[in-house]
């Protein structure tokens, strides 16, 4: 078996259509700026495909100060990273987890509420922000952006095939939304592996991923399509839950690339 990375993915807005990589950078975030901006609710609350299906269809990329999203019919925002200030900074919601947020204005807010047919705003983790990774899966100070508990997610490409053979025709990766695509494993040989190094890098797989309506949502046309839960439910369901891939736990800080051998350590 010549187990390796096939992809790698960065998602610079929590949601949104991610970046892929050649290099990614691993710091004690995780992934190096992924998922540090995130739209909100007028509760503050976060938002994802989950409610609005039509975030798929906004693309966003770093840029020098900031990040850049750009929609479908080409309209297009850029937003700096803004110094964090009193007013501007506010507490927000991540399923249980509360942190502190640096609002990134109106007009980023105005551009999106359009887009998105209603009120959001968009906000921004700055880099003194802690939000734990849950004790239970990682030691006290193992911190996470904006992703919804884990700074990792690694999934399978032959896994993916065999969820495609099922349905009866193949889904794109990235509906599952990883960081870490491998390639050379047979299908669902992740589910039993515990520990594994790329490059200089170990990782512990602590969770499987519970998957929710995300995966269902066409990546070109925003529709949900209700064949691919059934489908999930029948091929991956496991006490009451659907599971497809793994969340990661880092060990140390460094690079990991494309091509890159995945040393299985532990399963």
């Amino acid at each position: 078996m010549s187990l390796h990375v096939s992809s790698l993915w960065q998602y610079p807005v929590k949601s949104m259509a991610g970046v892929s990589l050649s290099q990614m950078r691993v710091n004690s975030w995780g992934p190096d700026l992924d998922r540090r901006w995130m739209v909100v609710d007028s509760n503050k609350r976060f938002l994802t495909q989950r409610q609005l299906p039509s975030m798929c269809l906004l693309a966003a990329s770093h840029t020098a100060n900031g990040v850049r999203i750009q929609s479908l019919n080409d309209k297009a925002i850029s937003i700096e990273v803004a110094e964090p200030v009193a007013e501007a900074t506010y507490p927000v919601s991540v399923w249980s987890d509360v942190c502190e947020a640096t609002d990134a204005g109106d007009q980023a807010a105005a551009f999106l509420s359009e887009i998105l047919g209603q009120s959001v705003r968009l906000c921004f983790m700055s880099e003194n922000t802690h939000r734990q990774v849950d004790r239970q899966f990682a030691a006290t100070g193992t911190r996470v952006s904006f992703a919804d508990g884990f700074p990792f997610l690694l999934c399978n490409e032959s896994s993916l095939a065999a969820l495609g053979t099922a349905l009866g025709r193949s889904l794109d990766m990235r509906r599952f939304r990883p960081n870490i695509v491998v390639s050379g494993a047979e299908a669902f040989a992740e589910d039993a592996w515990r520990r594994i190094r790329i490059g200089a890098l170990e990782f512990e797989l602590v969770k499987p991923c519970a998957r929710c309506a995300i995966p269902t949502i066409n990546l070109a046309s925003a529709a949900r399509e209700a064949d691919v839960f059934k489908m999930l439910r029948a091929e991956r369901s496991k006490n009451g839950e659907v599971y497809f891939g793994q969340n990661l736990i880092h060990h140390g800080e460094g690079e990991i690339g494309l091509g890159q051998t995945v040393a299985l350590l532990e399963f």
